[in-house]
């Protein structure tokens, strides 16, 4: 095979050569040719190709008759859409020549159209305009009809509504409508504020009769949204005022004269034999009665609010409160019966009562006073009433506290025999404290600053004349006083100072110790001390001048404030060495007595008895000390060395041990 092949032979077996044996295809065609030649014989391969020509003529003959049905069911069709193409031309020519036919109904429809939106609008817009501007039907019958309910007010806060959105109008092109809107709506509003001005009323005098009324909502609602118009709303309250009026005054008599129902509670003039009482009960009566009364018009007129506009004084324009409203008509209420309130407590006040029950009186018309003024306010008759019961039980209070003290100084009681206050002091006292009790722990508790004003007004009326008493009454141990009623024919000199001492500490004992009494308490002591200096001096002086050193150390006195001028101490007659040492002899003498020192045993106050007699022994030991440095200086000329060894013996200090000074 040396030759060379031919071109053509060469491409072919060069093209079988690259034939990839292991394809899926290359497998797939033997398999097929396995099936068309199960026998692999040199003849069956030799008639491969024309096997699979005619193979190939087969299925083609196949196709084609197979295809002819398919075809001729498409020719029947091709028929029918050439038919039904010819008939949607014949239509379409139609359609066409019957737009062109109505062309002109067309354009009418579309402007009818235009007009029907447009009228639909309108229809809209009436609607929201009588919405906005008219009454219902329903509403209108809810404001005509004699019920008065949540009905009632929805329409008539529709008509409010509707009144004020007509202002809108006005500002624009359709004043003339709003106008007419606004005087329908008007005298809607009117006819429904006079009907229910009617209504609250009839309901308010049915309200006159009852002790404690209960207020529905419904009439409350109502009395508010009269508000809205004064005038109504003052008829409405007058009404109301009017007729609690005349039922209080009908009630307070009834309590007064017959009690309660069945008699209970009992009427309270069964208890006019005991003022206290029977004034309380009046009281309590008449606060019970102003706390009922004052929560029925509140819930009528005061405290209900919501969304119905402004209050009575806001749409008159004032200033003043609801408040001040229920406060007039209140006191309106309570004028009736301020006439038979006063009558009654003047009544028990002219009655000469106790001065602790006028006092009692005055203090529980205070405390009422001041809870009707914390109501009605200062310019109501009834707490003017009450001030006016209180002020006239201060003043005979008063009044009988000063002739109680006036009838003290005409008659003032001897002192008694051992020197201790009369019962007369013990009885002012005690009445002073149950006065002061009341105050401090009354009913009515005022600032501190007014507690003691009044305290100190009290105290002031109270103990002034009794010490002035006690000054009159100690002047009958005086020796030369015309009211002296005992049979001695000397007394005491420390008898009236001991006497007064005993007054002033017995009245500041009962008086104790109260923030009130700070000032009395320090006056007392003040005065105390002043009698108490006194006795200490009167005593000094009798034994200095029993001594005979008296006059001795007046000298010295003397000759100390005058200088060195006067010349030696010892060169004056009065103040020679003989008499002194001879006063000294006599004072020595006398401090060696035992009791030579006052034991002032009719002092009651231990404390001020113990201070008395260690004044007097010091007292006593400062006038030796004042002659034993006179004596010791040798200035005096009494010894040239300053040694008085010869005229004293013991020095001070020694003095004061002997007279117990320590």
């Amino acid at each position: 095979m040396s030759g060379t092949l031919a071109p053509g032979l060469s491409r072919k077996v060069k093209k079988i050569l690259e034939t990839k044996v292991d394809s899926p295809e290359l497998l797939s065609s033997l398999a097929t040719l396995s099936e068309i030649h199960p026998s692999n014989t040199p003849a069956a391969r030799r008639r491969l190709r024309a096997t699979i020509e005619k193979q190939g003529l087969d299925v083609a003959k196949s196709f084609l008759s197979d295809a002819s049905s398919v075809i001729d069911a498409i020719n029947v069709v091709r028929k029918e859409l050439d038919g039904l193409s010819t008939a949607c031309d014949g239509i379409s020519k139609g359609i066409e020549a019957s737009k062109q036919a109505t062309s002109g109904l067309l354009e009418e429809t579309s402007q009818l159209k235009r007009k029907l939106a447009i009228s639909e609008r309108r229809s809209e817009l009436v609607v929201q305009f009588l919405s906005s501007y008219q009454l219902s039907e329903e509403e209108i019958e809810a404001l005509s009809d004699h019920e008065v309910g949540d009905e009632f007010f929805k329409a008539l806060e529709r008509v409010r509504e509707i009144h004020g959105n007509c202002r809108s109008l006005l500002h624009g092109a359709h004043q003339r409508a709003g106008l007419e809107i606004m005087d329908a709506m008007g005298a809607h509003q009117e006819a429904a504020y006079e009907k229910l001005c009617r209504w609250v009323q009839q309901q308010c005098r049915a309200l006159g009769s009852d002790d404690a009324p209960e207020v529905d909502g419904t009439l409350r609602k109502a009395a508010h949204v009269l508000q809205q118009r004064p005038v109504l709303f003052k008829y409405c309250a007058e009404e109301v005022a009017t007729s609690r009026h005349n039922a209080l005054f009908q009630r307070f008599i009834a309590a007064l004269t017959r009690g309660g129902p069945g008699g209970t509670p009992r009427p309270i003039e069964m208890h006019a034999h005991d003022p206290r009482r029977y004034v309380g009960d009046m009281l309590a009566w008449v606060h019970q009665s102003l706390a009922s009364e004052h929560e029925l018009f509140v819930s009528l007129f005061g405290e209900h609010k919501d969304d119905w506009g402004p209050s009575v004084q806001d749409a008159e324009g004032g200033s003043s409160t609801e408040m001040a409203t229920t406060s007039l008509l209140l006191d309106r209420v309570f004028e009736s019966i301020c006439r038979p309130l006063k009558v009654r407590v003047e009544q028990v006040l002219m009655s000469s009562p106790s001065m602790l029950l006028c006092y009692r009186l005055s203090h529980l018309l205070a405390f009422y006073g001041s809870t009707v003024r914390s109501i009605l306010g200062e310019e109501a008759q009834l707490f003017n009433t009450l001030k006016g019961c209180k002020e006239m039980a201060a003043r005979i209070f008063f009044e009988q506290l000063k002739s109680k003290g006036d009838h003290l100084l005409r008659n003032p009681p001897p002192p008694p025999s051992d020197l201790s206050p009369p019962s007369q002091v013990s009885e002012a006292i005690r009445l002073l404290l149950d006065i002061l009790e009341v105050s401090e722990t009354g009913v009515e508790q005022p600032s501190n600053e007014a507690t003691g004003a009044e305290a100190e007004r009290v105290l002031t009326a109270g103990l002034d004349p009794l010490l002035t008493m006690c000054e009159k009454s100690a002047e009958a141990l005086s020796a030369d006083a015309p009211s002296r009623v005992d049979e001695q024919t000397s007394l005491d000199p420390s008898a009236q100072k001991i006497y007064q001492i005993n007054c002033l500490h017995a009245i500041q004992t009962l008086l104790g110790r109260r923030p009130c009494m700070d000032s009395w308490t320090a006056r007392l002591a003040e005065l105390i001390e002043g009698h108490t200096a006194s006795l200490v001096g009167t005593e000094v002086g009798r034994i200095l001048s029993r001594a005979g050193l008296s006059e001795i150390l007046e000298r010295i006195r003397l000759h100390q404030e005058s200088g060195s001028d006067t010349g030696a101490m010892a060169d004056e007659p009065a103040l020679q060495k003989e008499k002194v040492a001879e006063a000294l002899k006599g004072f020595f003498s006398a401090v060696s007595e035992p009791d030579i020192l006052p034991a002032f045993n009719a002092l009651q106050a231990p404390r001020v008895r113990a201070q008395a007699s260690d004044r007097v022994a010091r007292h006593l030991a400062d006038a030796y000390s004042t002659i034993y440095s006179a004596l010791t200086d040798p200035a005096n000329g009494y010894s040239p060395d300053g040694d008085a060894s010869a005229i004293v013996k013991h020095n001070p200090d020694q003095v004061a041990t002997i007279l117990g000074v320590s």
